[in-house]
């Protein structure tokens, strides 16, 4: 697994980079636990969005207004509860692996972007690392945070 600048996962994980990317035609591949997105090709999606829905739990509110809050920074609309949308933004927490040992930084949620609607297919997978003992809002304002610095640096 590389992403596109050559760095192996090693290297990503190590830097907290914290997101596997990989060529892929269009959206994100599943091959046993590990998902690859191609971010030339989400760019692109992206770019060419003009609506977001933000797609959020009843008591996650907090989490919803912090991705209508980013998809407007990106210039786009917020779709409403009925209205189609070109992507949907969503937060989940990451799969538990095992006991936690020590400070080290931990998956704590992902960011997924679908194209369409939440059954539609994976374009992007922005993956947060880090400490468990901080809470759900700050930790999903941590990684909306880094996939802004994403965006705008690439």
């Amino acid at each position: 697994m590389k992403n596109s600048t050559g760095l192996s996962l090693f290297f990503a994980l190590v830097l907290g980079v914290g997101v596997i990317q990989a060529s892929a035609a269009t959206g994100c591949t599943a091959e046993k636990k590990d998902t690859t997105c191609d971010w030339g090709s989400f760019r692109k999606e992206l770019a060419s969005a003009h609506v977001v829905r933000a797609e959020y739990g009843n008591m996650d509110r907090a989490a919803g207004s912090q991705l209508k809050e980013l998809a407007k920074e990106l210039g786009k609309s917020v779709a409403t509860k009925d209205e189609p949308a070109d992507l949907t933004f969503k937060v989940q927490s990451a799969s538990f692996a095992g006991i936690d040992i020590g400070p080290a930084d931990e998956e704590i949620l992902q960011l997924l972007v679908y194209s369409g609607g939440s059954s539609s297919q994976l374009v992007w997978v922005e993956t947060y690392r880090g400490q468990k003992d901080r809470s759900w809002p700050a930790n999903v304002h941590a990684a909306i945070q880094q996939f802004r610095e994403r965006v705008t640096k690439q």
